[in-house]
């Protein structure tokens, strides 16, 4: 009796074995390999809240599901959002839209990975892409980040320098400034009034002065920064080419143009302003100013505008170049 009970558990034993090897190799010996990020590139700029994001397949096995992860952070400290258990897609590639919203303008990495029978491969490579507020809609998002009149006595800018009147603010010396500090904007504009300007410059020296300027401080000195952007305008008795220059650097690519303006009149209160980012009309990007609703300097421009840290300033302390008896006032900032 005891041996035959101990030939049953030796064919019982030698059944479940079998029985194992049946359903094919264990999970240890599936190698999946990493997904191939495909679109968005890093660097690129979408055109919704609600992209879809594409990898090409992972290799090693069949069945795979797929993993999708979307942070604010390179290093996804900061997971925004995720996509899970998603189907491999059959042909060669897998997609994945964003499930919520996306903060227009914002900057997001994404990755994904591939999975099956509790075997997990490695993360493809982080990708970044940002959010185009222009391209958002067919028809421009407008939000105000800043509106400072200065007519009343304060600013809601940082403040360094000049006075405070009735018809807003003026800056007194070549170092005087307010700075307003804003999201990222990659898609925006800035416009004010300003009155005071002459013919001729206060002094002549130095070369110019600065009505307007926008940087990044994080990224460098003013003279060196990649995001560098200044409105300029020239003393007459010194320059024969341009009287007015509108710089704009991104990414560090410089486009400059100038116009021949110089009839000023100081009793006069002018409107400027600055526009820059995607125009969906025309497929294009590009970077403008206009004077009392008139278009007077316009560049177009490849790199997304994306400081890190964005830094709009009246004057240009920087490099003490701000427009002496210049009258600031209705300064308002915000997305387009």
């Amino acid at each position: 009796m005891h041996h035959r009970r101990y030939m049953v558990a030796i064919l019982s034993a030698t059944f479940v074995i079998a029985g194992c090897g049946d359903d094919g190799p264990s999970s240890s010996s599936i190698n999946i390999s990493a997904p191939t990020v495909q679109t968005p590139a890093s660097g690129e700029g979408v055109s919704s809240q609600q992209p879809t994001l594409t990898v090409g397949n992972a290799q090693g096995a069949s069945n795979l599901t797929y993993r999708f992860e979307v942070a604010s952070d390179s290093g996804f400290a900061a997971i925004v959002v995720i996509g899970s258990d998603i189907s491999a897609g059959s042909s060669g590639s897998t997609s994945w839209q964003v499930s919520q919203p996306l903060d227009l303008g914002g900057k997001f990495y994404w990755r994904a990975r591939a999975s099956v029978a509790g075997t997990t491969g490695p993360f493809s490579s982080v990708a970044d892409f940002t959010i185009a507020a222009g391209f958002a809609s067919q028809t421009p998002v407008n939000q105000t980040y800043i509106f400072d009149p200065l007519t009343n006595g304060s600013s809601v800018g940082e403040v360094g320098g000049g006075v405070f009147n009735d018809l807003g603010w003026m800056a007194t010396d070549a170092k005087s400034y307010i700075r307003y500090e804003v999201p990222t904007i990659i898609s925006g504009f800035v416009e004010f009034q300003v009155s005071g300007l002459m013919r001729l410059n206060p002094a002549p020296t130095p070369l110019k002065r600065n009505l307007l300027i926008m940087w990044d401080p994080t990224a460098g000195s003013y003279t060196q920064n990649p995001f560098r952007v200044h409105i300029a305008k020239f003393d007459e008795r010194l320059v024969r080419r341009w009287h007015m220059r509108f710089r704009w650097l991104s990414q560090g690519q410089e486009r400059n143009i100038g116009i021949n303006l110089f009839d000023w009149n100081p009793d006069q209160t002018y409107t400027f302003r600055l526009e820059w980012g995607a125009f969906p009309e025309e497929n294009s990007q590009r970077a403008r100013v206009l004077l009392d609703g008139r278009e007077i300097m316009v560049r177009n421009y490849d790199p997304i505008y994306r400081p890190n840290v964005h830094w709009i300033e009246l004057g240009m302390a920087p490099r003490e170049e701000s427009l002496e008896q210049a009258t600031y006032s209705n300064v308002t900032i915000g997305q387009r």
